[in-house]
């Protein structure tokens, strides 16, 4: 997909880094001022829910450096991909530190700000549509419950941890609907946690896989059967779990 309009406020400084949000998938979801910072990049380091379609909007001299984990990919550290940007920026390269969704919302963008304020890179910082966006117009729900209240949290696990750091307690007691990015490999323990702390198990539970891509799908579940629904039906990340 090829975009030819240029937008006149994108400028992208030579020795700088932008972090930038690639959207949830589709290639429809990715802002015109990302997609021109593709084509501006001399160096591109991109997480694996980056649709890498995209990168045919790069210019073709421009360096390509894969950045996250899938089943045939290596991974890399956190410190690698702070030390490629730096290292690029300090060589007076365009370099632009791609992510899925948005790169504020659960993906180390803090860390990776923080790292280059401290050896004094210049950055900017593109936002991105986030996936439980289109995800929750999928269930036909809003964001926000009968009580006007929405919970955003990560299921995932901490590096090194031997489980999930969330204060569920506290989660549940504002009585909000519970969006979960990358739950599924966590959602036997947070389902049961939950009904610990006093949900209902029969509370409906949406898994939203793919989200904006073809190959999306919806599955509706309960709060006590969603483990089983995932299971069933093979459900992977990624995917987002909207309960209540």
């Amino acid at each position: 997909m090829k975009i030819n309009y240029k937008l006149s406020n994108v400028i992208f400084e030579k020795g700088s880094v932008i972090l930038a949000g690639a959207g949830p998938g589709s290639l429809e979801q990715v802002t015109l001022k990302v997609y021109e910072a593709i084509s501006q990049a001399d160096v591109i380091i991109y997480d694996s829910l980056v649709n890498e379609n995209i990168l045919k909007n790069s210019n073709k001299s421009a360096v390509k450096i894969f950045g996250g984990k899938t089943k045939n990919k290596r991974a890399c550290s956190q410190s690698e991909i702070n030390e490629w940007m730096v290292y690029h920026a300090k060589k007076n390269k365009k370099v632009l530190r791609l992510k899925g969704g948005d790169p504020s919302f659960f993906s180390r963008g803090s860390q990776e700000i923080e790292y280059l304020k401290k050896y004094k890179i210049k950055y900017k910082l593109f936002s991105g549509i986030t996936s439980s966006q289109p995800a929750i117009k999928k269930t036909n729900i809003s964001f926000f419950n009968q009580n006007d209240v929405c919970n955003f949290i990560t299921g995932h696990r901490r590096i090194k941890n031997n489980s999930i750091s969330l204060d569920l307690e506290k989660i549940v007691g504002n009585e909000g609907r519970i969006i979960i990015y990358m739950g599924i490999s966590q959602i036997k323990k947070i389902s049961s946690d939950l009904v610990d702390l006093g949900i209902d198990c029969k509370t409906k539970v949406f898994i939203v896989s793919n989200a904006s891509m073809p190959s999306e799908r919806v599955f509706e579940s309960s709060l006590y059967e969603v483990e089983q629904t995932i299971n069933q039906n093979s459900i992977l990340p990624p995917s987002i779990i909207v309960i209540g």
